[in-house]
């Protein structure tokens, strides 16, 4: 299945679409780090990339 298909599948407001590459579990967020579109850190210590066009619906 594609990432849009998975997210689709959950449709849930526990996971956001941060970017084209990532669907995070917003329970998992440990830290937000600021940039043009910034990343997050997960509690796994995963970092990922946070796209600037929903940089503002995250926040």
């Amino acid at each position: 299945k594609t990432l849009k298909e998975t997210e689709a599948l959950l449709n849930s407001p526990t996971f956001f679409r941060t970017h084209q590459s990532y669907l995070v579990n917003l329970n998992q967020i440990k830290e937000y780090i600021k940039g043009s579109g910034g990343q997050l850190v997960l509690q796994d210590g995963t970092i990922v990339q946070v796209a600037r066009a929903r940089k503002d619906a995250l926040l």
